[in-house]
């Protein structure tokens, strides 16, 4: 009897697995092959057995690609059934950051078992988005009032029945007249990302319809008209015509002269195609008030007297792979908070460096509530690798390696706010690689070759809830100096004479701490420690190695240890003096959302959320 697996691959990873590799096995064979490729929410079914009764069993993988839209992860999946004694077997999925699997044998009697896998991704905070701003209901219904206080929402009006009609014609009678109508404000209905609740509360307001050829009116004074609909998008071309201060369409020209893209983010009260529902209840009780299909009618077409109310006025940056903080994608969603209504939100969701859109199916299910419950109503989240990409890289890493006298470039390792520098010079390109001529007089030449270096590493000192963004440093200068001689050079003979090698290894280690300042801008604290000089020295060679330093390094050498040690702290000051000079880079929120009121103007609580992300509250008129 031979043994055999049947092996289920379930996929739980919201993203299509593909480009199927099923090399034949290391023992055994495929009686059934697996799917080229698997959907999301789905799986497939292969089996694999073994080739006669005294083979070893089998044993083998396959391998799917899984594309989250910018990166691809290599899924692995193994299996061992042996026919030795005890019939040994192991299922495994190769491990994978962000990628978590399960493997359950579901039938283990007999020769021939049953194992499932499956395989889930946990998208990197803020679900795969590289930046989601997220505005409270609270803060939208600010900026409403502002709006409706300064005139950009009518606060009395009427709509004829046919705007379009000829004064005095019988399709121009007034059907809404609306005497008084208090704030509007927005509510997040349900879970389901898209939709926005518009509450237009009439305080004094009469609706006239015809019905079987009759007029007939209608009050609703007291009651609260509810329009359900979908956030709409549309790209700005004149932002003098938008409902918004003029602030708010300054700020719009200027990014449209930088050739960016502005859009708005509304609910469109003129296009009843647009509505999902629309009921009235009173304001007072909240019961809901019967409408007849014409008076509905009716009431539909002539909200088109309030026209758009204007959410947010996100920016599309053109699509180059820059490492800027500024979006060159972006979607709109929402988050219900039903413990907190104010504090729902619609979230600005953003990818940066033209990469693309995410495409796992999770990518708006966000945990609400996602804005802070201070008076800063709106939060902007980071991930961690766009945060390392378009800050730490390239402005506090490159400061780091300007100061340390051996420029060179930081390299990306594991972790998103990882980083690995390296860095070296030596002096083989003199006197044919034998490197510094030092002049002795004892009638020979000697020379000192040498090499320094400096390396550093970074990593979050702390990655949870609520810490501050501080990065943990970890470096060190290190100059090995061999010392040697040509006594034989007289005769044309290049003999070697190695008098002795000189190390020297300074280790320092540091932290910055990254926060918020209040006009924008990302301010960097740095504090860095040196520690003891490590050093393995003959002391009959450090004249020449003194010589050394002072002839390429131009340093005035005494001792060169002590030499090291101030070069050192040189290294520290510089570095301290070039962070205040430098290391700061403005976050440019203006350049990311502007509201109808303006754009944002106060930063603050810079932290690592729950998550794993960056988040900072943030600040908007009203």
């Amino acid at each position: 009897m031979t043994i055999s697996a049947n092996l289920v691959i379930k996929n739980s990873t919201g993203c299509t697995l593909d480009n199927l590799s099923a090399p034949e096995p290391k023992d055994g064979s495929f009686d059934s092959r697996p799917a080229s490729s698997i959907s999301p929410g789905s799986s497939t079914t292969f089996k694999v057995v073994q080739n006669n009764s005294v083979s070893p069993g089998p044993e083998g993988f396959v391998t799917y690609d899984m594309n989250n839209g910018n990166q691809v992860f290599k899924l692995q999946f193994n299996w061992m059934y042996s026919s030795g004694p005890d019939h040994p077997e192991s299922y495994t999925v190769s491990p994978l950051a962000d990628i978590s699997s399960t493997v359950t044998i579901t039938d283990d009697k007999g020769d021939n078992h049953d194992v499932t896998y499956e395989v889930r991704y946990q998208p990197q905070a803020p679900l795969d988005w590289d930046m989601v701003w997220a505005l409270s209901v609270g803060l939208m219904n600010s900026q409403l009032e502002i709006l409706m206080d300064r005139g950009f929402i009518p606060w009395t009006f009427t709509q004829p029945v046919s705007p379009t009609a000829a004064v005095g014609s019988d399709d121009a009678w007034p059907a809404l007249i609306v005497g008084a109508m208090d704030y509007p404000s927005v509510v997040v209905p349900d879970s389901q990302t898209q939709h926005l609740d518009i509450h237009l509360p009439m305080t004094t307001a009469t609706l006239q319809y015809l019905e079987g050829g009759v007029r007939k009116t209608l009050s609703l004074s007291g009651d609260t008209v509810i329009v359900s609909l979908d956030l709409s998008q549309q790209q700005v071309t004149d932002a003098a015509t938008l409902s918004a201060t003029t602030e708010a369409q300054q700020q719009i020209q200027g990014l449209q002269a930088l050739n960016y893209g502005v859009y708005r983010i509304f609910a469109d009260l003129r296009n009843p195609a647009l509505f999902r529902a629309l009921r009235v209840v009173s304001t007072e009780g909240g019961g809901a008030i019967s409408l007849s299909s014409a008076a509905q009618s009716t009431l539909e077409t002539t909200l088109a007297g309030i026209g758009q109310l204007d959410v947010a006025y996100p920016v599309q940056a053109p699509p180059q792979p820059s490492a800027l903080l500024v979006p060159t994608r972006f979607s709109a969603s929402t988050t219900q908070d039903t413990s907190q209504p104010l504090f729902s939100s619609v979230n600005l969701c953003m990818m940066t460096r033209a990469r693309n859109m995410p495409t796992v199916d999770r990518r708006f299910n966000f945990t609400a509530p996602i804005v802070p419950t201070d008076e800063a109503k709106a939060r902007m989240m980071i991930s961690q690798d766009t945060f390392g990409e378009c800050y730490l890289a390239p402005v506090v890493l490159k400061v780091i390696s300007e100061a340390s006298g051996f420029p060179g470039s930081f390299q990306h390792t594991s972790n998103p706010l990882c980083y690995q520098f390296s860095s070296s010079k030596d002096n083989g390109d003199l006197n044919g690689g034998r490197g510094q001529k030092v002049n002795v007089n004892n009638g020979f030449d000697q020379y000192v070759y040498a090499t320094g270096s400096a390396t550093c590493t970074t990593a979050p000192d702390v990655n949870e809830a609520g810490h501050p963004v501080v990065i943990g440093l970890t470096g060190s200068f290190k100059f090995v100096a061999e010392v040697s001689q040509y006594p034989l050079d007289t005769i044309g003979i290049g003999l070697k004479d190695k008098l002795g090698t000189n190390t020297y290894a300074q280790p320092w280690t540091g932290k910055i701490t990254v926060s918020a300042g209040e006009k924008g801008e990302l301010l960097t604290q740095i504090q860095v420690s040196l520690g003891k000089l490590d050093s393995d020295e003959n002391s009959t060679l450090d004249g020449y190695i003194s010589n050394f330093f002072d002839s390429l390094l131009g340093w005035t050498t005494t001792s060169p240890a002590a030499t090291i040690s101030k070069q050192a702290q040189v290294f520290v000051n510089d570095l301290t003096q070039a962070f205040v000079d430098q290391a700061q880079v403005a976050l440019s929120p203006d350049d990311c959302v502007v509201l109808p009121t303006g754009a944002a103007y106060r930063y603050a609580n810079m932290v690592f959320n729950g998550d794993g992300a960056i988040q900072i509250d943030v600040s908007f008129p009203g």
